[in-house]
């Protein structure tokens, strides 16, 4: 009985170590970038107010950016949170709701839709670290280990279970551990903050409570040129996306938990340039239809209701800032808590359609690749009833017209040109200019 004792005594010892080296190379290796310490703050925000939340918000920084939970604590009388991750991926959505029900008695669930999240399932199984990055602070449960297996397998096995493992170009190199380790002592790492300087002086972006992100920053109208990200045909949402999404829906269904899909605002800019972007809407919008859930696309609202399209109210072209948080949370929550019917007034059937009820107005240009010299669009929201000029004053060199009035979108910059495009523009048949744009190049 005695030799039991001692091998089992020296079995958790061994353990004991085990964890022990692990854990002191994750604290030497495992850096703290802005995406990791996000899921880390927000992890133990969570933990802290498990118990609380009635009302859930799943999804992307489209969330957090987006929507503070404690306009919609004054409005509503319950206990809101947002459970929102960088480029949170459909499995991890689903993984994070089992996590959250288990934990709370839930009144509702709100799941974010940004189609970079599900589209061709490219995150799901390529960018695996989106998920580890939630499991690495996840308290033990069944859940974190089903959620664990269900990322990667085998292909992640490795860095799911041993972080500091996602880091091995880096073992034996002092500098990089000395900078590790040297954050880790600051008081930020210890208190959970999130202080970042977004370049606009004394403006910060900050981790307020509940997992909203807080910043003062707003967008240039300058700045309005964007790399096309997507082009969305039919069947766009990934297969392995569309079925956890119904996992989601299913899960809360049997649960007797309210579910509602919906679509943050967007900058036009970027909406434009992402071409078929009805195509994924209305993927999404038959799936509610199927489970008979609503669905609410905010970047089809009615100017009227959303006046949220000024680069004022954008920290980029993605994502509001604290100012456009305060006119669009108080919206979203005049929606979700309408009735289906009553809120059709609301919004325009299409992306598409709202272009077309919009005002003749260009928000920009966009191009496809850095790679040589660049093939740009000007975004507009007619196809062939404006015409435009286009001129170029690049910082060595002097000023030129691409061209003259024209109803041609397409044209070129030079590789590695800088400068400064003007674009000024007149409805075709009309002597008089409408709207004139400089954008930096």
């Amino acid at each position: 009985m005695g030799r039991i004792i001692r091998k089992g005594i020296e079995v958790l010892a061994a353990i004991l170590v085990f964890v022990g080296i692990v854990h002191g190379l994750n604290y030497m290796y495992v850096e703290m970038n802005g995406s990791y310490m996000w899921h880390r703050i927000v992890w133990h925000s969570y933990y802290e107010n498990r118990g609380k939340i009635d009302n859930l918000y799943l999804g992307s920084s489209h969330v957090y950016k987006d929507i503070d939970p404690r306009i919609l604590d004054e409005l509503n009388g319950q206990y809101n949170f947002n459970l929102a991750t960088p480029v949170q991926v459909m499995n991890g959505s689903f993984y994070l709701l089992k996590e959250a029900d288990q934990d709370n008695e839930l009144s509702h669930v709100y799941l974010e839709m940004y189609y970079a999240c599900s589209a061709d399932d490219w995150a799901i199984n390529n960018e695996y670290y989106r998920n580890w990055n939630n499991t690495d602070f996840m308290e033990p449960s069944f859940n974190k280990i089903e959620y664990m297996i269900a990322n990667g397998g085998l292909d992640s096995c490795l860095e799911n279970l041993f972080p500091f493992t996602r880091y091995r170009t880096q073992l034996g190199d002092g500098e990089y551990v000395k900078k590790v380790t040297a954050y880790k002592k600051e008081d930020e790492y210890h208190t959970y903050q999130y202080h970042r300087d977004d370049g606009i002086g004394t403006s910060k972006a900050e981790f307020m409570p509940k997992g909203y992100y807080y910043t003062k920053k707003e967008y240039s109208d300058h700045n309005m040129i964007y790399k096309q990200s997507y082009v969305l045909t039919e069947d766009s949402m990934g297969d392995k996306s569309e079925q956890y999404c119904r996992k989601m829906i299913e899960y809360c269904q049997r649960k007797d938990i309210p579910i509602t899909l919906f679509v943050s605002p967007m900058n036009d800019l970027q909406l434009i340039s992402t071409e078929g972007y009805d195509h994924y809407i209305n993927e999404v919008r038959k799936i509610a239809d199927e489970y008979e859930i609503p669905f609410y696309d905010f970047n089809l609202a009615k100017e009227q209701y959303l006046p949220i399209q000024q680069n004022q109210y954008f920290q980029d072209l993605g994502h509001l800032n604290c100012y456009g948080v305060e006119v669009f949370t108080p919206f979203f929550y005049e929606v979700i808590s309408g009735e289906a019917i009553e809120n059709e007034k609301y919004f325009y059937a299409s992306y598409a359609d709202k272009l077309k009820e919009t005002a003749p107005a260009i928000y920009g240009i966009y191009y496809r690749s850095d790679e040589g010299s660049k093939t740009v669009w000007i975004a507009s929201n007619r196809d062939s009833e404006m015409e435009y000029r286009i001129t170029l004053k690049p910082k060595e060199g002097e000023p030129y017209t691409v061209q003259d009035f024209d109803t041609n979108k397409e044209f070129t910059l030079s590789q590695g040109e800088e400068g400064i495009c003007t674009i000024t523009v007149r409805m075709k048949g009309s002597s008089e200019e409408i709207q004139t744009m400089e954008i930096n190049y």
